[in-house]
């Protein structure tokens, strides 16, 4: 073994570290145990794999696993593999004769903090716990100060996306603000949308996606020209073209913004038909995508009962009749259905108010049963 030459303090005060010798030779753990005790360890021993991951299963973790390689029953590289997979807090120590020495590398690399040659000195080992110790701490640290660092990442990402938020905002108010006419609009395509969203048992983060693609849906009109936006008449093939491109500017828009990248193709395509004939990709059928599907019902059903520059509100009833005409052509033949049964259940608060006829309108099959 050789002899120390000195002894390092002892340990006093704190809970002692707790260590495991592992060695199939009782002479060596009863040494062993007995220079860690004095130098202030708590210590016990194991004679095999088995019988330490018994002893680590059935009571407080251990500090420090110091450990043969050659043993029976388990050898130390197996314990090592299966010790850190239940307690990867533990400092791992392999003890090795010098022709062993390609087998102890290969300890390290399944975790273990060093390896001490046998016959060795014992202020090696005990400088070697210490030196395992240490590393232990300091890779707790590091993973607390990596914890840390992704909590006030994250923190921050929610500050800047709050921030992102209210400029959008702001936008939507400027763009309400520039045609008076769809004043409300978006509060009501987002209403309509997510009771069509429950009606189809749409949930979590699908349904959070909808809510916010349905609020910004429209932001690229804020690129519209106003005097285009408020034309009381029919609008030129030019107009028309600039007003086409409104799902495209609200995606230049947002793309630079991460926060909104899940909504751009909801975004993108609330004006595609389902027989192909929309803008701007001339998607067909479930290749556009379902909350696309779910918006261009309500936002061509607010815009018909909205009063535009260019003409009157129609009559709920009208639009109502309209959406269904346009079933299987215009929209989704699976979403029309759900849209005409949720709308009984729809209110809306605030200073934003349904139609007028609204709930009349209502075809009486989807009406919810009186009494």
């Amino acid at each position: 073994m050789g002899s120390a030459t000195h002894t390092p303090v002892v340990r006093t005060g704190a809970a002692k570290v707790r260590i495991l010798v592992v060695d199939d030779e009782e002479f060596l753990r009863s040494i062993v145990r007995e220079r860690l005790e004095i130098a202030g360890y708590s210590v016990e021993e194991a004679s095999n794999g088995n019988e330490a991951l018994a002893m680590l299963d059935g009571g407080s973790p251990y500090d420090v696993l110091l450990t043969d390689i050659q043993m029976p029953v388990m050898d130390g590289i197996t314990l090592l593999s299966e010790w850190g997979k239940r307690s990867p807090g533990t400092a791992g120590i392999v003890m090795s004769v010098k022709v062993e020495l390609d087998t102890a590398v290969h300890a390290l690399k399944l975790g273990a903090c060093d390896y001490i040659t046998k016959p060795f000195n014992f202020d090696v080992l005990l400088i070697t716990i210490e030196s395992a110790l240490r590393k232990k701490v300091l890779e707790r640290q590091l993973d607390d100060y990596r914890t840390n660092l992704e909590q006030k990442v994250g923190e921050q990402t929610d500050i800047i996306n709050s921030m992102y938020v209210r400029s959008i905002d702001a936008m939507i108010k400027a763009l309400e603000a520039k045609d008076f006419y769809t004043r409300g609009h978006s509060q009501r395509v987002t209403l309509y949308s997510m009771a069509i969203a429950q009606e189809l048992g749409v949930t979590g983060q699908e349904r959070e996606d909808l809510h916010r693609a349905s609020v910004l849906h429209d932001l690229g009109k804020i690129g519209v020209r106003e005097e285009v936006l408020n034309k009381p008449g029919k609008l030129t093939e030019m107009e028309f073209a600039e007003i086409v491109r409104h799902p495209e500017m609200a995606v230049r828009i947002l793309e630079p913004i991460p926060f909104f990248h899940p909504l751009l193709p909801a975004i993108l395509h609330h004006h595609e038909r389902f027989d192909g004939k929309g803008y701007p990709s001339r998607l067909a059928g479930r290749n556009i995508p379902l909350a696309s599907r779910i918006m261009t019902i309500s936002d061509t059903f607010d815009a018909m009962t909205s009063t535009r520059a260019y003409r009157k509100a129609l009559p709920v009833a009208d639009a109502i009749a309209e959406i269904r005409r346009c079933s299987g052509t215009q929209f989704d033949p699976d979403i029309v259905p759900a849209f005409l049964a949720c709308q009984s259940k729809i209110v809306i608060s605030g200073d934003v108010s349904l139609p007028e006829g609204f709930e009349e309108a209502v075809p009486t099959s989807f009406r919810p049963p009186s009494g």
